[in-house]
């Protein structure tokens, strides 16, 4: 990855996960577990597979992913994982890959994005940044959950 002389990564180009970037995408997955919990390599060869995985490269490396499904009924993305790198942090990274995601959604037919997550992880502030809307918190297996919703019309 190259860092820019102000400390910053380079932009990001976002695109179709790759086998070839499953240990970078496990190694961004495993330095915040305390956020996503505990992905296995087989939860990014699944989306791969389905290619429902987008990774954003800068200088070669792989500094984010996002992986989703885009359900089958109905008109919804349900957004399962975002994630970028801390080096890479508060740089456009995060936005890149749900732009990407959005025009994923467009070409599918897809209408809104759906999510789900903690409550007390600051993830919660970037969804609200970037226009989801808080639909509900509920009970999870640990820790209560913020749904989101994103509008595709309303995404910019």
């Amino acid at each position: 990855m190259t860092i820019l002389s102000n400390g910053k990564v380079s932009a990001p180009f976002v695109r179709s996960g790759e086998l070839r970037d499953i240990p970078s995408c496990k190694a961004i997955a495993d330095a915040n577990r305390d956020a996503l919990g505990f992905l296995v390599a087989a939860a990014f060869v699944d989306a791969i597979h389905r290619s429902q995985l987008l990774v954003a490269e800068s200088s070669g490396n792989v500094v984010g992913f996002v992986r989703y499904n885009h359900r089958v009924r109905g008109t919804e993305t349900a957004l399962y994982d975002i994630c970028v790198s801390i080096i890479a942090r508060r740089q456009g990274v995060g936005r890149a890959l749900i732009a990407a995601l959005c025009e994923s959604c467009r070409l599918h037919g897809r209408r809104t994005i759906i999510a789900r997550c903690p409550e007390d992880l600051p993830a919660n502030a970037f969804y609200a940044c970037i226009g989801f809307q808080p639909i509900t918190v509920e009970p999870g297996r640990r820790r209560r959950l913020v749904s989101w919703r994103l509008t595709l019309s309303d995404a910019s």
